[in-house]
Order: C-alpha cells, then sequence, then structure tokens
C-alpha cells in the first residue's frame, strides 16, 4: 500500500516554483544588464584606443626632418581624435546622443615625452595622446527594474607615438 500524502504537503513544489520563478527572471535581467553595459563598455574602449592611435599620425615631420625627436602637433592630434570617434562611436549602436556631440565632449590630451598624463596620472615616455569621454548606453532592461534605461560610461583610452 502506498502512503497518503499528508494534508500540508500537498502544493509545496507549486510553491517553490511561484516563489523562485520571479528570482530567477531577476538574476536572468540582471545577467544580461551586466553583459550588455561590458560589450557597451569594451566596444567604446576600443574605440578610445583607436581614436587616440589615429591622432598619434600628426606628428611634426619637419622636426622628424632634422633629425629631432618625435613630438606631435597637438591642434591636428585633437581635431583626428574628435574626428575618427564622431565618425566610429555610431557604430556602437542606439546611443541617446549623437556622436558629434560626444567626441565634441571628450577630453582630449595631446602629451609631450616627459609630461604627466592628466588622465592616468603617469609621466609618458613617448608623445600620447589620451582622451576620456562620457557615453551614454542605452540598457532597457533596466527600466524594468524602476532604474532609469541610460547609463553613463565614463571611459579613457590612449596611444603613443613610436617611430
Amino acid at each position: 500500500m502506498i502512503p497518503r500524502l499528508q494534508h500540508t504537503e500537498r502544493g509545496q513544489v507549486a510553491l517553490y516554483a511561484v516563489l523562485l520563478f520571479p528570482v530567477l527572471m531577476l538574476v536572468f535581467a540582471l545577467v544580461l544588464i551586466v553583459g550588455t553595459l561590458e560589450g557597451a563598455r569594451v566596444r567604446t574602449r576600443a574605440q578610445l584606443d583607436m581614436a587616440a592611435l589615429t591622432a598619434t599620425q600628426a606628428l611634426d615631420f619637419e622636426a622628424l626632418a632634422r633629425g629631432e625627436s618625435p613630438r606631435l602637433v597637438p591642434v591636428e592630434a585633437d581635431r583626428l581624435a574628435r574626428e575618427y570617434l564622431a565618425r566610429n562611436l555610431a557604430t556602437l549602436g542606439d546611443l541617446p546622443a549623437s556622436a558629434a556631440e560626444i567626441a565634441v565632449a571628450a577630453e582630449v590630451n595631446v602629451i609631450s615625452t616627459g609630461e604627466r598624463d592628466p588622465v592616468s596620472g603617469a609621466i609618458v615616455t613617448a608623445p600620447t595622446v589620451s582622451i576620456r569621454a562620457v557615453v551614454p548606453i542605452r540598457v532597457p532592461l533596466l527600466s524594468l527594474i524602476g532604474v532609469g534605461p541610460i547609463v553613463n560610461l565614463s571611459l579613457s583610452g590612449s596611444a603613443a607615438a613610436r617611430t
């Protein structure tokens, strides 16, 4: 004969399912949010590094021809960095602000050899371009948990001109 379930144990599996399902969905949503932000951070950081690398093309070729150590033309390096950002940040997807606005607001520093980088605080050993930008990223899942759907990522990138 099969023992009968006591009246107090009936429906416990359903109760656990009802209680755990929302918790599991919340964990799943948080994993998606963190993954979305991390992916955006990596892609944005790569764009900032590439903008800095592009800006290092603004070498002072006349100084190089005279045999002097490499140095950058600050105005040209700044222009190249902002132009690269304005063109390529749009590839990150649906940004709440235009790529041109982000590029204009970015902090672009052209640092000579031996000077301190204001972004990293390190003393540079070669002419360097460092960029700091605040990039707003739209994360729609955040509105499900009562947080605004836009997160501002503050990132930096840099590159040194080497010959």
